[in-house]
């Protein structure tokens, strides 16, 4: 063990990287150009995603085009689409009325499907999803720390006396973050240490070699060659221009007096670098007549508090309109920090109500210890104490009715009367004989407590990277994606405990590929024909919630490719392990099962049962659906990861108490 431990600091001593959780931090220039990205739009009175360019907007003059390393399987499942969009913004420069359709300036007549889709979407509440910088819009104020929760998204428009408007301007608001370019040197120099650690003696001697360039210039060397060392030469100018940019310790620069790389007071020294660190929103409706010039300016193009009762001047949704999509730039210094950009994001409603939910569920806790306790401390114990001394008192008055003959026939046979009624009057220890009985339907119990198993492992170690931050909001999906690629990877822990609990209930490992067959087709199986079923549905719907062809089959192949295989890899291992010896031998006639009371009959043990561990993460269920369904981010893991904790403990204290109840009821089919 001691040497694992060693291997394994030694493989973290030997890592690079950057930064976890989430993506490395962007810098950007003075009047360098961002496009913001568009997402699904939303609704949280329907969980059908669509498209964005489903619906009536300008389209970029590029063309529409998937974001590339924005997709996952998680992402996809949740119905994330990341594309490009008509929205460029330049850094630090302030825009009010830029026209986003080109090059007509305006979307064309709105079709009789077109306004029947709009308005369909208002009713239902759908809201536009942007993204610039991996950070989602919204229409809340970021700087507002009054502010319980930030909702992503903006309302795509509103309903006022029976007609339908839409917000064609929108008002941007960029929160920014001045750097120095601190993030950007670091990242280039890393690059060019991680190609020079790539490449070999050789052809670092033609690096670093005075004739490289000469000879890569000259016109008799061979293509290949050439190409060869032209891109070698290029790599060791961006070297040595990164060297350069950032002083080395051993000759530090003067006239700055930090040196930490986090640093943020200006210096006229460093180039100007700012990071974005809040995405804001204020939509509106405004009426606007097409412009002659695509690329001008529209100064009417204004959200006005005075234009909010003024119905004429927004923008209808109807057939044949012709709605002219603007919109205006702002940008606003910060003092928000790149590290803690999506605080404001991840505020969740309730406060102090996560600290009660916990403590309740202590009390909870404290409460089952204290039952289970007194059962094992004083009532088992004083059962076992009873058991001993009719046992021991029934065996000295058989030998004083062997001594004494004939004459005292009737003693013994009262005695032992005796001391059987004072045996039953505690249950469970009548069924010695009979509680590791197999029981019904074993091979279904094995596959079912394997599966249980393999799910509550995978959501144990989901739980543990998100609560530690190795999940971050910033990558869409990342959850989802953890957990369907633990749930994979952990079917060999399903099939081992299947096979285990098979041979441990039948004696034997007998048949045992047939319960490994059935733990990896079951409930997979089940939770894929669902999943068909549903994704045929959206993708009739023309959702964006459905999942593409080649993630569907991606997601096949890993259930046949590797959860099967993995399941019987598993199986296999447990063959190995030798089968449990029950302490008591088990009768060959099983014993009759009395009718048992209102309180101690299986369904109602189920039922109460449940009750208390449901109490305990009640709260936090709360809240996690309520953010899943209303489009808060929820990111409470480390409420999550305690309540996790002790709900365990509940349900361990409570299968305690309640296979203790069904044993005194002389009920030995307790593995259900």
């Amino acid at each position: 063990m001691l040497k694992l431990i060693c291997f394994f600091l030694l493989g973290l001593a030997l890592c690079q990287g950057f930064y976890v959780p989430g993506t490395y931090p962007v810098e950007f220039k003075v009047n360098a150009t961002i496009q913001a990205q568009v997402n699904s739009l939303t609704s949280f009175d329907t969980d059908m995603p669509y498209d964005y360019y489903s619906m009536p907007f300008c389209k970029p003059p590029e063309g529409v085009k998937d974001i590339p390393f924005s997709a996952n399987p998680g992402s996809l499942i949740e119905g994330n689409r990341l594309k490009n969009s008509p929205y460029n913004f330049s850094v630090k420069v302030t825009e009010i009325g830029r026209v986003s359709c080109f090059p007509t300036g305006f979307y064309p007549g709105l079709s009789a499907k077109e306004v029947k889709g709009l308005a369909h979407k208002i009713d239902n509440h759908y809201r536009v999803n942007m993204v610039l910088d991996n950070l989602p819009v919204t229409m809340y104020d970021l700087l507002n720390k009054e502010s319980e929760f930030v909702r992503p998204g903006y309302t795509l428009g509103f309903k006022k006396n029976g007609k339908y408007y839409i917000n064609n301007h929108l008002a941007f608001n960029i929160l920014i973050y001045r750097t120095h370019g601190e993030y950007t040197l670091a990242k280039d120099r890393f690059d060019a240490s991680v190609f020079f650690n790539g490449l070999d003696s050789r052809r670092r001697h033609l690096l670093t070699s005075d004739d490289v360039s000469a000879s890569s210039s000259s016109s008799s060397s061979s293509s290949s060659s050439s190409s060869l060392r032209r891109m070698l030469v290029d790599a060791v100018a961006t070297a040595a221009k990164t060297s350069a940019a950032v002083p080395s310790s051993a000759s530090p620069p003067v006239a700055k007096a930090s040196t930490s790389p986090l640093d943020s007071s200006p210096s006229n020294d460093d180039p100007e670098y700012y990071m974005v660190v809040g995405f804001e929103v204020s939509p509106c409706s405004v009426k606007l007549a097409p412009p002659s010039n695509p690329n001008a300016l529209i100064k009417e193009a204004t959200c006005s508090d005075d234009d909010e009762e003024n119905v004429s001047k927004w923008q209808e949704i109807k057939e044949g309109e012709k709605i002219v999509y603007t919109y205006s730039v702002y940008w606003q210094e910060s003092d928000i920090r790149w590290a803690s950009r999506w605080d404001a994001y991840l505020r969740m409603p309730g406060g102090k109500v996560h600290v009660f939910s916990i403590l309740n569920s202590l009390l909870v806790v404290i409460l089952m210890a204290s039952a289970v306790a007194v059962i094992l401390l004083r009532t088992l114990r004083r059962d076992l104490a009873r058991y001993d001394q009719v046992a021991s008192s029934e065996g000295i008055e058989m030998g004083s009715g062997v001594g004494v003959g004939a004459g005292a026939g009737a003693g013994p046979g009262a005695s032992v009367g005796s001391a059987g009624s004072s045996r039953e009057e505690s249950g469970w220890k009548l069924l010695a004989g009979d509680v590791f009985r197999a029981p019904l339907s074993s091979g279904a119990l094995a596959v079912h407590v394997g599966t249980g198993v393999q799910v509550i492992s995978t959501w144990v170690l989901s739980l543990c990277l998100a609560a530690f931050g190795f999940l971050s909001p910033a990558s869409r999906g990342a959850l989802l994606s953890a957990a369907i690629f633990i749930f994979v990877i952990l079917s060999c822990l399903g099939g081992f405990v299947t096979v285990w609990v098979w041979g441990m209930t039948q004696r034997s490992y007998n048949h045992w590929y047939g319960v490994a067959a059935r733990t990896s087709v079951q409930f997979p199986g089940i939770i894929m024909l669902i999943f068909t079923v549903l994704n045929t549905m959206l993708a009739k719907a023309g959702s964006t919630g459905a999942v593409p062809a080649g993630a569907y089959f991606f997601l096949v192949a890993m259930w046949f490719l590797v959860s099967i295989p993995l399941t019987f890899v598993g199986g296999s291992v447990a063959l190995r392990v030798p089968i449990l010896v029950w302490p008591v031998k088990t009768n060959q006639i099983p014993r009759h099962i009395p009718a048992p009371s209102a309180t101690a009959k299986p369904v109602a043990l189920f039922l109460l049962a449940g009750l208390l561990p449901f109490a305990t993460v009640f709260v936090e269920l709360y809240f996690a659906m309520t953010s899943l369904w209303l489009g808060y981010f929820y990111y409470l893991f480390g409420f999550v990861f305690l309540v996790m904790v002790l709900s365990v403990i509940v349900v361990a204290e409570v299968g305690i108490m309640g296979t203790y109840a069904q044993l005194c009821s002389e009920d030995y089919t307790w593995w259900w």
